[in-house]
């Protein structure tokens, strides 16, 4: 039978099985004593002062502070009904309760704090109405059997991880009053196919669709907004995409004027590739790793970024690192930067020997005794 429990190792409520001995925690993966996180929710219950239950439907395991529901105690119920009245869902008021299948969410709900439904996972639907206006991060981090959320048009912020680790989730509508996609909030989502990105959205965060390896078709609105400088993706951060196996391809916007480190890494379908000449810089292994990419070109004087790390970014930091079949490359400072393009300059390298050109980046060699590149200043080696 399943009771209310808390991790007493991080802190998470948990629906546990009072028939088990042991489990282990969803939220911080640690083994712990059933009997001990029952008592430790128990002795949690104990201490709370200030706080009564809400009168709805005679049903006492809503426990609400004003009209702040600050837990949800029913351990049994696959279907919840959050009372009327509500206008906060507090920080983990239903964390970890596997028991719960649906929630339906009423008007007048303005807010959803952090983790308020992390972990539930069972939960397969969720009510969300034009009431509610913020979702903090982690809302529904977990919720592994989640298959689709619609998200009212009044959502103004989205908090980061809102829906990390929902990997059933195929449908999900971004609102269009967000600006900012944040960091993770779709990461691990992987059977997520489909997405629109609105007109609105500024930046996509970083991992903010990272590890969604079902992911085909990416949308920007903005694309179709008659030009309109003030919309649309300026900037693609970090990780933003990484290993979106599925993704084949992606048109990017002429408002984006930064595309993150690894951005694109792992997106392994790609063929095509086109830089509008809006993006001013690409950091270090943005498109990495995608291993069918045959060509890519740049509409504009783009700057590649190196990076100096090796231990942050490996031993190279090309751009286009570990891209085999990209040998069609147009831009107009390839010499210059040369590195981000191995593959193409490995292609090219009997071409360069035979016209007397360095092997690495096709500069002209300079110097009477000790020929040095002109371009990468190595030394003439055949």
């Amino acid at each position: 039978m399943y009771v209310q429990g808390r991790c007493y190792k991080c802190g998470g409520f948990l629906a546990v099985d009072d028939a088990q001995d042991a489990s282990v925690c969803p939220f911080c993966n640690e083994a712990f004593v059933v009997k001990m996180a029952i008592e430790s929710f128990n002795k949690t219950t104990s201490q709370e002062t200030g706080v009564k239950s809400f009168p709805y439907n005679n049903d006492s395991d809503f426990v609400v502070e004003r009209s702040v529901l600050i837990r949800y105690n029913g351990y049994t119920k696959k279907d919840i009904r959050i009372p009327d009245g509500i206008s906060v869902i507090g920080e983990t008021a239903f964390q970890g309760m596997n028991n719960i299948e649906s929630v339906y969410i009423p008007g007048g709900v303005e807010l959803i704090k952090e983790g308020a439904f992390s972990g539930c996972k069972n939960l397969q639907a969720v009510n969300i109405p034009d009431s509610i206006e913020t979702l903090d991060r982690d809302v529904f981090n977990g919720c592994i059997s989640l298959r689709s959320i619609k998200f009212p048009d009044s959502i103004k912020s989205i908090g980061a991880g809102a829906l990390a680790g929902c990997t059933s989730l195929e449908f999900v509508n971004i609102p269009r009053k967000l600006e900012l996609l944040p960091w993770r909030i779709f990461e691990g989502c992987t059977n997520l196919k489909y997405i629109v990105i609105p007109k609105r959205i500024k930046t996509i965060e970083d991992c903010a669709f990272a590890e969604c390896t079902a992911l085909e078709d990416v949308k920007f609105e903005c694309m179709h907004s008659d030009g309109d400088p003030s919309i649309g993706v300026t900037r693609i951060g970090m990780n933003a995409f990484r290993n979106c196996e599925n993704l084949s391809s992606i048109n990017l916007p002429a408002t984006v004027e930064r595309i993150g480190n690894q951005a694109f890494r792992g997106c392994s379908k790609f063929k095509r590739i086109i830089i509008p000449d809006s993006v001013k810089a690409i950091y270090p292994l943005a498109f990495a790793d995608c291993t069918e990419l045959e060509q890519v070109y740049f509409a504009g004087d783009t700057d590649l970024y190196r990076g100096s790390n090796p231990y942050k970014y490996e031993k190279n930091s090309a751009t286009f690192y570990n891209c085999p079949k990209l040998v069609n490359v147009t831009y107009n400072d390839l010499q210059k930067h040369y590195w981000a393009f191995p593959a193409y300059n490995k292609a090219k390298e009997p071409e360069y020997i035979e016209n007397g050109r360095c092997r690495h980046c096709g500069g002209e060699f300079k110097g009477i005794f000790d020929k040095i590149c002109s371009v990468c200043k190595a030394p003439k080696d055949y």
